[in-house]
């Protein structure tokens, strides 16, 4: 695979500072090559010289590391460029930094590309606000590499505002997922409350506070926030594309498992590639949720494609083996060898598109969003998106949500998930009770006002 280019680049105002950012790429991106690249604004302090810049780049993703005077007038930029992050340094100078610290505020550029969502008084979750008159109210005011975002619809609702005894209407909830195992729950863009959901007890709320509630109209929240997500397609097909045309690949599978990430990879490889380039497969535990299959089956009718279906029978080792646990997940390597299994026996040259992104950890951060994986080359287009995002992007393609989410999950796997919190071993014990295809095309219906 020849080297690559092009996926991000950091902004910085003078070439000695430029030379801390390439020792910092050399120690805290490795792997990454080309794909995160340094440019000077030779010396200017002119928010001019940012503009220019900016202007000349479509395809990636561009970091503006600047010292407060170089800030001044350059802030506001940003608005309307979903690609472009100014991130305001402590010191003057970047080479006055430590290289962690330079590191941590080039992270912090990318969670602020991802972090962009704002409340507007008509009842509106945006993306993009560089086309309202009206000042709007941001969400997120602490930028964190780790942060996440996500909204709640559906019965999941009622679920969480039941945790804190919370009484009041919405028909959407936007979650802030902070480290650990903290969110901040939002109504009607004032936080409502602090949700806890502890790994193994009950999940509990913290400061409290009764707020109005309204219906958000997801619907048009999406159709103004189109533009935003356009921008953050056109870079992830183009690194697709790139990728491909970099060496010889005879197919380009898609891990799918159903939830949002691998849905939205889908969607991006479709877009990028022909058709008949691109096989979705889908591996089947025997412990998945039937909604979870029956949302592949009925996206696969949308998208008119077709999806090898592996069995990967995980249930069957259940008797010998016992449940899989947080030390012991023998249940992974089972999936991994049906979907390897699979793979090998549509391709001989995969390229393989998966849905990592940077909030879901730590080492998923660090990891480059092109890489080579037991022989095969993996590529993560979503590495830099948030979860609203994600769900966003889908309702803008008219592809609905899996209806597990609309009942509560955050995330997907299999009922015996090792990985689930109690709060999801709790709620898949419910969901197991009405876990047929009644209740799947009752939730499709559910969301059709989301779907524009």
């Amino acid at each position: 695979m020849r080297e690559l280019e092009g996926l991000v680049t950091v902004l910085v105002r003078a070439k000695k500072d430029r030379d801390v950012i390439r020792h910092v790429i050399d120690n805290y991106y490795k792997g990454w090559g080309g794909l995160i690249k340094v440019e000077t604004l030779e010396g200017s302090r002119d928010a001019e010289k940012i503009l220019e810049k900016v202007a000349s780049v479509k395809d990636r993703y561009l970091i503006a590391l600047l010292g407060r005077e170089e800030c001044e007038g350059a802030e506001r930029m940003a608005e309307g460029r979903p690609n472009l992050s100014i991130v305001r340094l402590r010191t003057s100078k970047v080479r006055n930094m430590r290289p962690l610290e330079v590191f941590v505020n080039i992270e912090r550029g990318k969670a602020d590309m991802r972090l962009r969502v704002s409340w507007v008084r008509k009842g509106l979750y945006l993306l993009d606000v560089s086309k309202l008159r009206e000042t709007p109210q941001r969400i997120v005011r602490r930028i964190h590499p780790l942060y996440d975002v996500y909204m709640c619809v559906g019965r999941g609702v009622k679920e969480i505002l039941n945790i804190a005894r919370v009484n009041t209407s919405t028909n959407c909830l936007l979650i802030v997922k902070r480290v650990h195992d903290e969110h901040d729950v939002y109504v009607c863009g004032k936080r409502a409350f602090e949700l806890v959901l502890p790994d193994n007890d009950e999940p509990y709320a913290r400061s409290v506070r009764e707020v109005h509630g309204c219906d958000v109209d997801v619907r048009d929240s999406i159709v103004l926030s189109s533009s935003f997500l356009r921008v953050h397609e056109d870079i992830c097909i183009t690194l697709l594309r790139k990728v491909f045309e970099s060496s010889e690949y005879d197919k380009v599978i898609v891990p799918w498992s159903g939830g949002k990430d691998s849905t939205a990879c889908l969607i991006l490889a479709l877009k990028a590639f022909s058709k008949d380039l691109v096989c979705p497969i889908y591996v089947d535990t025997g412990l998945d949720y039937i909604m979870n299959r029956l949302y592949v089956e009925h996206v696969s009718n949308i998208l008119n494609i077709d999806t090898v279906i592996e069995r990967a029978d995980v249930g069957e080792h259940i008797d010998s083996r016992g449940l899989p646990s947080h030390s012991m997940r023998w249940c992974t390597r089972i999936k991994l060898k049906a979907l390897k299994r699979a793979i090998e026996r549509v391709s001989s040259r995969p390229l393989i598109i998966v849905g990592d992104r940077d909030t879901e950890s730590l080492y998923r951060l660090r990891r480059p969003p092109v890489r080579v994986h037991e022989g095969v080359v993996q590529v993560a287009p979503l590495k830099i998106w948030s979860s609203i995002m994600v769900q966003y992007y889908l309702l803008m393609n008219k592809i609905p949500l899996n209806p597990l989410y609309m009942l509560g999950f955050y995330r997907l796997g299999c009922y015996i998930c090792p990985a689930y919190r109690y709060y999801e071993l709790d709620l898949a014990e419910k969901v197991l009770r009405i876990d047929d295809e009644s209740t799947f095309l009752d939730l499709l219906r559910e969301q059709s006002y989301l779907v524009c």
